[in-house]
């Protein structure tokens, strides 16, 4: 009896290792793919690829994918319908037909000769990056007035160094330009304070905020009799930094669209490698160059020159001008 006493409860024993044992493999079994699906998703998201977030999305004209094509393509906008977009379509096509300036972002309209016509360019130092590029390549055409009005470490999470709404309409009331143009967001991966509350970056609370601050700055230009086309951001280097730029661009492709007048371009994909992947370098008009800056945020003066050439063929599909570069640097993968 003893012996078979001793058996039973040794088989008890073992059973109850044994079951603990599976507990334990389970458990870190689940552990792991929890840690994969995370690690999984961060790198989506660095590489800006997630679903509900994607930047690649563009109104005004499809976003180079990640293929040979190293120009933009486009497709014909689509414009707000209500009784107030409508009016605010007509308001600005008032306004480019009294500065004698033939941009027209109606699917249905035809290329014209450009006429006499204003840009005004704002945004931070990416902005700045992209008027240097600009300035160099549409100075033939004496028509079109450039002013380039963008200041470093600005943007729309830190009005508190910088009112961009404030500062526009200020700009509006005395360039009176014909298109606006907005690169921005470099330096919005921060908290926000409205209404004397700190809203967190990349909260629900806080895109709400920002896509807000978006809308008014689109609003503002489009009341004036503008077009405004807002340049997306491009694939950065620093792993989660880029990841909050995914965020930032994607509010951009959803936001500004809604507003009648209002257009994209999305740049992510065309800097990014065709693994859609962060690139330095990259082969410009068939040479091998250097196009980000060594923060891996910026562009060099060949690359500023690479965003300016895709912008202004931008500028042509979307309003419907002749206008190209006069020195164009066109990027290949």
């Amino acid at each position: 009896m003893d012996s078979q006493h001793e058996d039973l409860v040794g088989g008890k024993r073992r059973l109850v290792i044994t079951r603990m044992t599976l507990s334990l493999v389970l458990a870190v079994l689940l552990g792991l793919t929890f840690s994969l699906q995370n690690a999984n998703r961060e790198v989506a998201l660095a590489n800006g690829k997630h679903n509900l977030e994607s930047p690649s999305v563009s109104q005004s004209g499809s976003t180079p994918t990640n293929s040979s094509s190293s120009t933009p393509s486009s497709t014909p906008t689509t414009q707000p319908t209500t009784p107030a977009a409508l009016a605010t379509l007509q308001l600005i096509q008032n306004h480019q037909k009294a500065a004698g300036c033939a941009f027209n972002s109606s699917p249905t309209a035809t290329t014209k000769s450009l006429g006499t016509c204003k840009i005004l360019l704002i945004g931070d130092s990416l902005g700045n990056n992209l008027g240097y590029g600009m300035k160099g390549q549409i100075s033939y055409k004496h028509s079109l007035s450039f002013v380039l009005r963008a200041k470093a470490s600005t943007g729309l999470s830190n009005s508190w160094f910088y009112n961009w709404p404030n500062n526009l309409k200020t700009m509006l009331k005395y360039d009176k330009p014909n298109l606006v143009i907005v690169f921005l967001g470099a330096n919005d991966r921060q908290n926000m304070k409205v209404d004397g509350k700190i809203l967190t970056f990349g909260t629900t609370s806080w895109k709400r905020a920002y896509a807000a601050s978006i809308t008014k700055v689109t609003n503002l230009a489009t009341a004036a009799g503008s077009y405004v086309l807002w340049v997306g951001l491009p694939i950065m280097k620093p792993f989660n930094y880029n990841a909050g730029m995914a965020v930032i661009t994607s509010l951009y492709a959803k936001s500004v669209p809604a507003v009648a007048g209002g257009s994209t371009a999305a740049i992510w994909n065309y800097f990014a490698d065709s693994r859609g992947n962060y690139r330095a370098y990259a082969r410009v008009n068939g040479v091998n160059t250097k196009v980000r800056g060594t923060d891996g945020i910026h562009f060099t003066q060949v690359g500023q020159n690479v965003v300016a050439t895709y912008v202004i063929k931008k500028i042509a599909s979307i309003y419907h001008v002749n206008l190209t570069s006069s020195s164009p640097r066109i990027m290949s993968r």
